[in-house]
């Protein structure tokens, strides 16, 4: 019995054993799964490069509007951590033709990849949609954030550029002078270096140092011979000869004018120089010079510049001015502008209110060379001063209860 008992005793041992080893296998097995169930289920994500890709197509053929779809599908289902979203979001405030909201988005881009291209990019992007919308000091403080952020920028010279240009606009001279100077200094061989030159003529013009002006536009003439914008040189320079009481050679820099570019815009202006001039010096009378075409302008050399193309006037009635004596030079280069639109139903609405407040007003359209759509600007008279275009300013922002502000040609 007590040999049974011992046999008994042993089997359960053997018998706890077991149970114990398959327990723990099982325990072992179980819990082993624990990190697959607590892990969630991979879902596999479709690869979006291919709708980015589209998307970019579409821009390049000009169907703004089907690009702008993939887009926004894009930028609000993608994961912010594919490599294309930044490039899509850049895109897509392009895209936009609401200025506020693409300023807004342009801004936002810029803090967020500010370490990036694409930051740089915005940030250049912002600079160029406050210029076109006449916020010049908003343009000048966009201008000199790139300027301080992106010092090695190889945009650096076309920023500068802007950057002075914006400046000029806000009657800082001498500042804009600088600038300018500073892109002549560092790219003498770029196309920004006779823009620059015919922006520092402009300024020593309106400060009244003809001299000075006259220096920077036959700098032009001598130095680059492909500027795309030869025929304003030429216009300011005979401009500059008139307030230096150079009859001759203003009547020579106008002919020079209307004969090499006789559709320009300017040569209109020109002619009408012309006439007058030759009415108060019958000397001056145009003598038959066979002249030499200029050879033509490499499509590389010097690009039209890439932020704003002025396309054409509207052609809406202007308000009617007095005549003027003819010996008066005929530019009245300043305007009141209530507005910037890129939608024409915005633009009329402007204009009657300019028309109920007692103003005649016309359109200005402009567009980006790479922007899909047009701008409009609606402007309100013609000044042959600062002071004068300011004091309607003043008159209209009241009566509009918008900001009405004075732009210059």
């Amino acid at each position: 019995m007590v040999e049974t008992m011992k046999k008994e005793s042993r089997n359960i041992r053997f018998g706890n054993i077991f149970v114990y080893l398959c327990s723990s296998v099982f325990i072992c097995g179980y819990l082993s799964l624990f990190p697959l169930l607590a892990a969630p289920t991979p879902v596999p994500t479709a690869d979006n490069h291919p709708l980015f890709e589209k998307a970019q197509e579409y821009f390049k053929q000009k169907k703004y509007k089907e690009a702008k779809q993939i887009l926004n599908q894009l930028v609000a289902k993608a994961s912010p951590l594919e490599d294309y979203i930044p490039k899509a979001r850049l895109l897509l405030a392009n895209l936009q033709d609401d200025f506020s909201v693409s300023i807004a988005q342009f801004k936002s881009l810029a803090a967020e990849y500010s370490n990036r291209p694409e930051g740089e990019e915005a940030q250049k992007n912002l600079g160029a949609r406050y210029y076109l919308a006449d916020k010049y000091q908003d343009a000048t403080e966009s201008y000199e954030e790139f300027i301080k952020n992106y010092p090695n920028s190889a945009s650096l010279s076309e920023i500068r550029y802007w950057h002075a240009s914006a400046l000029l606009a806000e009657e800082k001279n001498n500042e804009a002078v600088e600038e300018y100077r500073r892109v002549l200094e560092k790219s003498p061989d770029s196309s920004w270096a006779p823009k620059s030159l015919l922006g520092m003529g402009n300024a020593y013009f309106k400060m009244k140092k003809y001299n000075d002006a006259e220096k920077q536009y036959l700098k032009i003439l001598d130095q680059y011979h492909f500027y795309d914008e030869l025929n304003l040189v030429y216009f300011k320079l005979g401009q500059t000869y008139e307030m230096e009481n150079k009859p001759k050679e203003s009547h020579a820099a106008y002919q020079t004018l209307v004969e090499k570019y006789p559709r320009a815009l300017e040569a209109g202006d020109a002619k009408d120089r012309i006439a007058a001039l030759e009415r108060q010096r019958p000397d001056l009378a145009p003598v038959a010079v066979k002249r030499e075409e200029p050879p033509p302008i490499p499509a590389s050399s010097y690009p039209p510049t890439p932020t704003l193309v002025l396309a054409e006037r509207e052609p809406t009635p202007a308000p009617t001015m007095a005549a003027e004596p003819e010996e008066i030079l005929k530019t009245k280069p300043y305007h009141v502008q209530i507005g910037v639109f890129s939608q024409k139903l915005n633009v009329e609405k402007a204009r009657k209110q300019a028309k109920k407040a007692g103003y005649d007003s016309f359109v200005v359209k402009l567009r980006t060379v790479d922007g899909p759509y047009p701008i409009y600007k609606v402007r309100v008279g013609h000044f042959a001063d600062r002071a004068s275009a300011e004091k309607a300013a003043k008159i209209l922002t009241k009566k509009l209860r918008e900001k009405a502000i004075v732009v210059e040609d």
